[in-house]
């Protein structure tokens, strides 16, 4: 009888066991739910849309093989009052096409067609890409973002479909004229140039057009029929984007782009998300493969890391981690005004999916709905990292690691390298204590600088006090740089190369020219008025009208074109004004420099000497910066 009972009581204790075990799993599953979902982003698109100024957006959440939750909110179209559908309306991605150009790079890498460590100059045909000091870079290091490729910013985009280049046509003259800037394999660099070159190798390497493929390989088998490389310029579908300005919304204008690996993607939110239910299944959408479950685990993996206890990239996706510190994949994308975000939760098969038609705070509104969400996910149990740690020398928070740090985005061949004098991402570093830091400056998803605290975590690392950003200092070449928490590599910035100080000196030597052509004015003016002969020097009046006609011009016209091109008449006209003064400075040289060797009218020949001089320094500048037709570098 006791063995009896003794028997049924441990039948009963492991019946409940099991029975809490299937509660607790059914718990975790059910944790998060549509009504979960729906209630954390209402509550968030209840006040964000109108204080952030944001005319529409919708959100896609998957889970497992299908979607969860997927909602519109605001308007797609002002003008025409038309709901944000998620289900219909037609967005544009910008560079989350970048993920889809990876996987189809990947898929030509199964079916060995590319290798990921092969030059990429034997798949290229037309044209052949230029190196750094003989260095060839390859696939790889195009989908990390680490081949040393120079910034893309001139030509890229046309206003009109007319107006596109053929990717090759636009990247045989990018390479031409903007040769790799370092080593590659070294230092991430977030690359648009490099997506549209892998683009462009799917496409010779397969013989189709990159729409055409992706439509057969990605689109197609991931029901994906709105998804088009393709601007649907005339679908009435198409949403508007638009910005805040002078307490109205100004309708932004749609771009045609000549790398279309890059950003070119429009695709309805619901048929986005097949894309993330395909990487949360092993490579597979509804039953059909897409890609290889080793290919999704290579791409999910981290690729490249400064340092292998950063997050660092895998092939399509950053890596990092929610709020709660869960693991996640993400990615975003910007264009024409769309802000887009994606985000993948491997460990629990979520997927997420956030776009909005207002870029005026960037990815803000994207950061609190995935935070949100994030809070309704199931917990995990935290496992302490295995990453290695790299041989850097120890950190001693000495004052010479305080300072300003700066991201420069700027190119350094060709227009445009003079962007950096207009902003810059930065980071300002100070120690508060022996392994604390503060670091001021414009966090993911943030709209604004804030502070943060950082700790050291040892090496060089230091971890975010209550969250999940990490940085790194480490020293190269004796100058101290800092890879930021979206990966970037910083370099710390004295004085005299900051931003400001070179927007400063920029304004500074055009206002004297301002200032030189009123004071001309107005003595000439009083001048008629007395009728006096008093002399005025017509040759300095000429240099400071075609310095301020050029500084005027470039404003107005030059900054905000660039990503389209210049015409010829601001190239060899508008340009060559400073050229013109130079030569006009030379000439007043001259004459001058004759005024002083015979003693006539010494001090006002030293005068004119000195303006002369600042004009050639001018123009001096004006070269190195690339603002003249012929450039520096």
């Amino acid at each position: 009888m006791k063995n009896r009972g003794f028997y049924y009581l441990s039948a009963f204790l492991a019946a409940l066991y099991l029975w809490n075990l299937l509660i607790a799993s059914a718990w975790a599953a059910d944790s998060i739910t549509p009504n979960s979902v729906e209630k954390a982003v209402d509550d968030i698109m209840s006040t964000e849309l109108e204080k952030l100024h944001t005319p529409g957006a919708a959100v896609v959440v998957t889970q497992e093989d299908h979607i969860l939750f997927s909602k519109g909110y605001g308007y797609a179209d002002l003008e025409r009052k038309v709901a944000f559908d998620p289900a219909k309306t037609i967005v544009r991605v910008g560079s989350l096409t970048k993920s889809f150009s990876a996987s189809a790079a990947m898929q030509l890498v199964e079916q060995n067609k590319l290798d990921l460590n092969e030059d990429v100059n034997r798949y290229l045909h037309s044209y052949k890409a230029s190196q750094y000091q003989n260095h060839p870079f390859n696939l790889h290091q195009l989908l990390t973002h680490t081949a040393g490729l120079d910034e893309a910013i001139y030509d890229i985009n046309s206003s009109t479909r007319a107006g596109v280049l053929p990717t090759e046509q636009y990247l045989s003259t990018y390479f031409q004229k903007q040769s790799p800037i370092r080593k590659p394999g070294i230092r991430y660099e977030y690359s648009n140039v490099a997506f549209g070159l892998i683009g462009n190798i799917v496409e010779q390497v397969s013989g189709q057009g990159l729409n055409d493929y992706l439509s057969t390989h990605l689109f197609r088998p991931m029901n994906m029929p709105s998804a088009t490389l393709e601007l649907p310029l005339n679908n009435p579908a198409l949403a508007q984007s638009y910005q805040w300005k002078r307490e109205a919304y100004l309708k932004q204008p749609f771009s045609y782009i000549n790398l279309p690996g890059a950003g070119a993607l429009n695709v309805t939110p619901n048929e986005f998300s097949h894309y993330l239910i395909t990487h949360l299944n092993q490579g597979k959408y509804k039953g059909k493969a897409v890609l290889q479950p080793q290919t999704v685990k290579a791409m999910h993996a981290q690729q490249f890391a400064a340092d292998a206890r950063l997050d660092g990239i895998g092939y399509g996706f950053f890596r990092g981690q929610l709020e709660t510190g869960v693991h996640m994949l993400w990615a975003t994308g910007k264009i024409d005004g769309f802000i887009s975000k994606m985000v993948l939760v491997p460990s629990q098969k979520i997927g997420i999916f956030v776009i909005s038609n207002s870029a005026d705070t960037d990815t803000l509104l994207h950061g609190k709905v995935i935070n949100a969400i994030a809070q309704i996910l199931p917990a995990e149990p935290q496992a302490a990292s295995q990453s290695p740690v790299r041989s850097v020398k120890e950190i001693k928070l000495l004052p010479e690691i305080e300072g300003v740090y700066q991201l420069n985005l700027n190119p350094i061949h060709g227009w445009g390298k003079w962007l950096r004098m207009l902003g810059s991402v930065k980071y300002t570093v100070r120690i508060q204590d022996d392994h604390t830091l503060i670091v001021k400056g414009k966090f993911p998803d943030q709209n604004e600088a804030s502070d943060k605290v950082f700790q050291a975590a040892g090496d060089g690392l230091f971890v975010e006090k209550g969250g999940q950003l990490k940085i790194l200092l480490y020293q190269e070449n004796s100058t101290w740089m800092m890879i930021a928490p979206d990966s970037e590599t910083m370099k710390q910035t004295t004085f005299m190369h900051r931003t400001w100080t070179l927007l400063v000196s920029y304004a500074a030597s055009s206002l004297f020219f301002i200032t030189t052509l009123l004071i001309w004015m107005i003595r000439y003016v009083l001048r008629a008025i007395r009728k006096t002969n008093n002399h005025i020097s017509s040759n300095l009046a000429y240099i400071a009208l075609l310095n301020t006609i050029f500084l005027g011009v470039q404003v107005v016209y030059a900054n905000n074109q660039m990503v389209y091109g210049y015409s010829a008449w601001f190239i060899w006209g508008i340009c060559t004004l400073p050229l013109l003064s130079a030569l006009l400075a030379v000439w007043v040289l001259i004459v001058n420099g004759a005024n002083l060797i015979t003693g006539e009218k010494r001090t006002r020949a030293a005068g004119k000497i000195v303006f002369a001089v600042l004009t050639l320094l001018h123009t001096a500048y004006l070269y190195y910066w690339n603002f003249l037709p012929f450039h520096y570098s």
